[in-house]
C-alpha cells in the first residue's frame, strides 16, 4: 500500500524527480481562478481542494486572491499533521468527500492529479461530491492512458479519455475546456460556444 508520507513528498516534490516546480502551480491556480471568477462573474471567495497533499495551492492562491477561503482534503496523515493549521487541511479522501458537509458550494472546486489514483467505484462517489460541492467551477485535472504524465506511476488507472468524458457527465459534470467543467445547472447560463459542440 502507497504511503503518502513525508519521504513521498520529499521524493516528488523536493527530491531528483521533482514535479513541484512553482512556475506550472502559478499558471494553473491563476487559470483556475480566472476560469471560475469568469464563469460567476465576481471575484473568488472559496476554494475546496480535494486531494491536496500539503496544500501547495494555498499559499499561491492566498498570493492572487488574499480574501479568498481555502479548504484541504487529503488522505495524508503526514500532510495534515505538517500542514492542517497554516494551510487549513482536512483529513479526508476522494471517497468520503460526501460525508464532509459545508453550509455551501464552493467557487472552485480543485481536484488536481487526482482521480487517476482512485478505483473507478470511489471515483465516481467523489465526483457525485464534488457536484454537490461546486458552485462555479471546477478543475479536474487527469491523466489519461492517452497522455505521457510525468511523476508517480505506483497505483496508476489507465483509464481512456472517454471513460473520464462519460464519467464527468453521468456526475452532472460539464466540460468547457482545459480541464475545466461546471455543473449542469451552472452550464445552462453560458454562452454556447463557451461548450463542447
Amino acid at each position: 500500500m502507497k504511503q503518502y508520507d513525508r519521504a513521498y513528498f520529499d521524493h516528488w516534490y523536493r527530491g531528483d524527480d521533482d514535479i513541484g516546480d512553482t512556475e506550472p502551480l502559478l499558471r494553473n491556480v491563476s487559470l483556475a481562478v480566472a476560469v471560475a471568477e469568469s464563469v460567476l462573474a465576481r471575484p473568488l471567495e472559496s476554494v475546496l481542494d480535494v486531494g491536496c497533499g500539503e496544500g501547495r495551492w494555498q499559499p499561491v492562491l492566498h498570493e492572487i486572491r488574499p480574501d479568498a477561503t481555502y479548504l484541504g482534503i487529503d488522505s495524508s496523515e503526514y500532510a495534515i499533521e505538517r500542514f492542517g493549521e497554516s494551510r487549513n487541511l482536512r483529513l479526508g479522501s476522494v471517497g468520503d468527500l460526501q460525508y464532509h458537509v459545508f453550509d455551501e458550494p464552493f467557487d472552485l472546486v480543485v481536484c488536481s492529479d487526482v482521480l487517476h489514483y482512485v478505483d473507478d467505484a470511489e471515483l465516481r462517489t467523489g465526483l457525485a461530491a464534488i457536484f454537490e460541492r461546486c458552485g462555479g467551477a471546477a478543475l479536474l485535472e487527469t491523466f489519461t492512458v492517452e497522455d505521457d504524465p510525468e511523476g508517480d506511476r505506483a497505483g496508476f488507472h489507465l483509464r481512456s479519455a472517454a471513460w473520464y468524458r462519460d464519467a464527468f457527465r453521468e456526475a452532472g459534470l460539464v466540460a468547457i475546456g482545459l480541464q475545466m467543467h461546471v455543473p449542469e445547472e451552472v452550464a445552462e447560463d453560458l454562452d454556447s460556444l463557451d461548450l463542447p459542440a
